[in-house]
């Protein structure tokens, strides 16, 4: 259990380390550049940034059991998630209105947004390699934990973004400023190019933070385990574990962030099972998941 949290720690910490020095960049570039696209970019990594601070504290503070959650705080795993999807969707769709407007004022007014490349390209670089860097970082950090991670499965998903936005968002963007300037009849793009280029951006990746929302939803609202590999691989071992006496049902899995509830619906064959042939076999299943599973709750219902 100390382990995941000292492998979730350092990774959230380095996160949010690159997510800050890319997040002042961003608003630099956008600064010097008047490209929309940087600000999108800028916004998208400072809200990362401290998100993974606060990530860094949940991590902390998980474990510890109060009066009001005996059995830890996970829950605020997956709220952390969920508010980071919700935040990730409100960058995402408060930008289109207004470059739909720029599009809307050139065509309709011939209002020009000139946009100065030359920053972008120093901004572009140094994003796509600490992105896609720190999302192969995360993936491997969760690998380590067993793939059960749901901070940083969020976090892999949102560096993933961050870094297709730099690389298609940027290069497209120098791409279309570049043909604009060369091609007389396509100049409108060295105008509106960064306009459309984060309308495509948004209607590719939005589904992304949509998804992160749903599964920590469902696990905030206690829904059945969404991952159907976790849910066979904790179906088979529960099933693998035999007592006399005693048939299984139903299988009930729930999860909390890292905390995994097991629900058993069984029935007695006999007329009598005695108490202690029940205790053993819940021991025996908790032994037999949790050296999969470090944090894991077992119940059972016997009819």
């Amino acid at each position: 259990m100390e382990r995941q949290a000292n492998i979730e720690r350092k990774a959230l910490l380095i996160g949010a380390s690159f997510y800050l020095i890319m997040g002042i960049f961003g608003w630099f570039t956008f600064y010097l550049s008047h490209s929309d696209a940087m600000l999108l970019d800028g916004n998208y990594n400072m809200v990362n940034a401290i998100a993974s601070f606060i990530g860094y504290y949940v991590v902390k503070i998980r474990d510890r059991k109060t009066d009001t959650f005996p059995w830890g705080q996970f829950i605020y795993e997956s709220l952390y998630a969920l508010i980071k999807g919700i935040l990730i969707l409100g960058i995402l769709t408060a930008a289109p209105w207004e470059n739909s407007l720029k599009i809307y004022d050139y065509l309709s007014k011939g209002k020009i947004h000139e946009v100065n490349t030359g920053p972008i390209i120093y901004m572009v670089l140094l994003s796509v390699i600490l992105c896609f860097g720190l999302a192969f970082y995360y993936k491997h950090a969760n690998r380590k934990t067993g793939g059960r991670s749901t901070m940083l499965i969020t976090d892999t998903k949102a560096a993933l973004i961050d870094g297709y936005l730099s690389l298609f968002g940027g290069g497209s963007l120098l791409l279309m400023v570049y043909i604009g300037k060369t091609v007389p009849n396509l100049a409108f793009l060295q105008y509106i190019g960064d306009a459309m280029v984060v309308l495509i951006f948004e209607a590719v990746m939005i589904r992304e933070p949509f998804h992160i929302i749903k599964q920590n939803f469902i696990e905030l609202a206690g829904g059945q385990l969404q991952s159907d590999k976790e849910w066979k691989n904790i179906y088979s071992i529960v099933e693998a574990v035999s007592a006399k006496g005693l048939e299984v049902d139903k299988v009930y899995i729930t999860k909390t962030g890292s905390l995994y509830l097991v629900l058993i619906y069984m029935h007695s064959e006999a007329s009598y099972t005695a108490l202690d042939a029940v205790i053993n076999y819940k021991v025996r299943i908790e032994q037999s998941l949790q050296q999969h599973y470090q944090n894991l709750m077992v119940e059972m219902v016997i009819k």
